[in-house]
């Protein structure tokens, strides 16, 4: 078999083996932010057809990349939808779904066909990212892994979902390693391209995608002070390299963003000032102007930097900690003999860059939940690959075993892929056995309403009876085919019995998402007030009480 036919078969494997996890159950369940960004990527499709490229934007994040996913699965799904005159619908009000099964189409296929997009997308990045990793270190290092990194359960399960943060990821990861290729590999101009083009994807992607800036100064500093003896032309050359990828990231921001095109002062305004004053502030406001720097302020102790390291410790399995640990002799260059002279700093550079976006969602207030920082579990979950490896390699070179390291490493992947599949379709809620299991499930994100929705729709007056619920949006309704109200988290609050009682009186079922929502002493009232209606169901999901269901009438 020629070379060429063995690289075919190699990415064909690695393509397979991270698609097959992610493909099945697409649409077995949504998650409580996927229905707003369809209908935000509804108003982006619309926008392009309208040629008002100045309605191509969402406040802060700016989610370029993902409308553009809503937008390819419009197109396929969908495509009149643009010239039907019905205008911008309102997100926060759901109005997309109604108007969708008014016109004989289904916002659940939609979603799937957006996120199919998004499982081929993330697939794509992380195969580009095992061939610029196989040019810095051995092939079957590189393979193993970018195949650790795409089988993390956290990970896994967020790059199945229509969110922004697994293509975050994904595009670090790829800058960081082509800007690598490109300084220590023969300074060819298509890997800086490769790098900009991806940081720029990534700042269209979400904008805490700045935070990309250190890892990238660390590798031009890296290289200045490798060519120290020619001090001022370094410097010069360090300096010539940013400017270049920096244009090509800007080029590749307007590029792809039509918005830019017709207006790059109110996206870039909307964009990072709503950004920094909710990092900062926990509000947005409209423009950059807006903002009251006197309120601003970082988190200064330590308080949120443990929680996200705590979040890390209970989401990575315990494969990747002990891969972690396995990696601290490549920080100290004590392995050269084993592996690529590359693997030590590679292996800096992934931890390096890990701590900074942990480091980012600590400092910053009201933006800190686990999954903004899920580069750093790619990151980690990469340098975890390399401790593995030179782990293996160590003992196989001490123990005459030409099976051991092959043996080892798929028995790693294997343990590591199960982890995750054995919470499907949910592989996100996966929690390190090693960590005391708490009172309620871990970042709960609407999955378990759709078992809710299933139920009720199975009775008899399904298509008459009013389900009143919270994260009714998708997470239950695209699974029930009667009417449903949405029960709104301040009705719970002093003051609102009025509200709370109307909502009641006009609904038929109040389906309480007990995942977010039992443990806050504030729904006891409510709860105790329905003593006397029937508990017609409770939803169970790994152990925990995720829904129950009240008949109300």
């Amino acid at each position: 078999m020629t070379s060429k036919w063995k690289d075919i078969l190699l990415y064909l494997g690695l393509a397979l083996a991270l698609l097959i996890p992610r493909l099945p159950g697409l649409d077995s369940f949504a998650t409580g932010d996927e229905p707003y960004w369809l209908s935000m990527g509804a108003n982006f499709y619309y926008a392009l057809g309208q040629r008002e490229f100045q309605n191509t934007i969402y406040e802060y994040q700016p989610a370029v990349t993902t409308m553009w996913e809503v937008t390819g699965a419009m197109l396929a799904y969908f495509p009149e939808y643009r010239g039907l005159g019905q205008g911008y619908l309102e997100f926060e009000k759901g109005v997309l779904d109604p108007f969708m099964l008014k016109h004989g189409k289904d916002p659940l296929i939609l979603l799937r066909d957006a996120r199919l997009i998004q499982v081929g997308n993330v697939t794509a990045m992380l195969l580009l990212a095992f061939y610029l990793l196989q040019k810095l270190l051995d092939r079957r290092l590189a393979a193993f892994a970018i195949l650790l990194a795409g089988f993390d359960p956290f990970f896994l399960g967020q790059s199945r979902l229509l969110d922004h943060e697994a293509l975050l990821a994904c595009f670090v990861l790829v800058s960081v390693l082509a800007l690598a290729v490109y300084l220590f590999q023969g300074r060819r101009f298509v890997y800086l391209l490769v790098s900009a083009v991806a940081a720029g994807l990534a700042q269209l992607t979400k904008s805490s995608a700045v935070a990309v800036l250190a890892p990238i100064g660390v590798l031009l500093l890296a290289d200045l002070y490798q060519h120290r003896a020619a001090w001022k032309q370094a410097l010069l050359d360090a300096f010539k390299t940013f400017a270049l990828w920096f244009l090509a990231l800007a080029l590749t921001y307007v590029l792809f963003w039509p918005g830019m095109w017709v207006a790059p002062a109110k996206m870039l305004g909307n964009v990072y000032g709503n950004a920094f004053s909710y990092a900062f502030q926990g509000a947005r406001v409209i423009a950059v102007e807006d903002a009251e720097p006197a309120a601003t302020g970082l988190n200064t102790d330590l308080g949120g930097f443990l929680a996200l390291t705590g979040d890390l410790f209970a989401r990575l399995t315990p494969l990747t900690w002990l891969g972690l640990l396995l990696a601290l002799p490549l920080l100290f260059q004590r392995t050269r003999e084993l592996v690529p002279p590359s693997t030590g700093p590679l292996a800096a550079l992934s931890g390096f860059t890990a701590l900074v976006f942990v480091l980012m969602f600590a400092l910053a207030k009201g933006r800190n939940s686990p999954h903004y920082m899920l580069t750093s579990y790619v990151m980690l979950n990469l340098l975890a690959g390399l401790g593995w490896y030179v782990a293996v390699r160590w003992l196989s070179a001490r123990i005459n075993l030409s099976w051991l390291p092959v043996t080892v490493l798929a028995l790693v992947l294997v343990l590591q892929a199960g982890s995750g599949l054995m919470k499907y379709p949910y592989y996100f809620t996966y929690q390190n056995p090693l960590v005391p299991r708490s009172d309620k499930p871990a970042f709960p994100y609407g999955e378990g309403l759709e078992l809710a929705a299933r139920y009720l729709a199975s009775q008899p007056d399904a298509k008459d009876a009013t389900a009143l619920v919270y994260y009714s949006r998708g997470c239950f309704s695209y699974f029930y085919p009667g009417p449903v109200e949405r029960f709104k988290p301040y009705f719970v609050d002093a003051g609102h019995e009025a509200d709370l009682q109307n909502a009641l009186d006009g609904a038929d079922y109040l389906v309480i998402y007990y995942a977010i929502q039992g443990h806050l002493d504030k729904y006891q009232p409510l709860l105790s007030s329905l003593a006397d209606k029937p508990l017609v169901k409770e939803i169970w999901l790994d152990g925990y009480k995720y829904a129950v269901i009240y008949k109300l009438k």
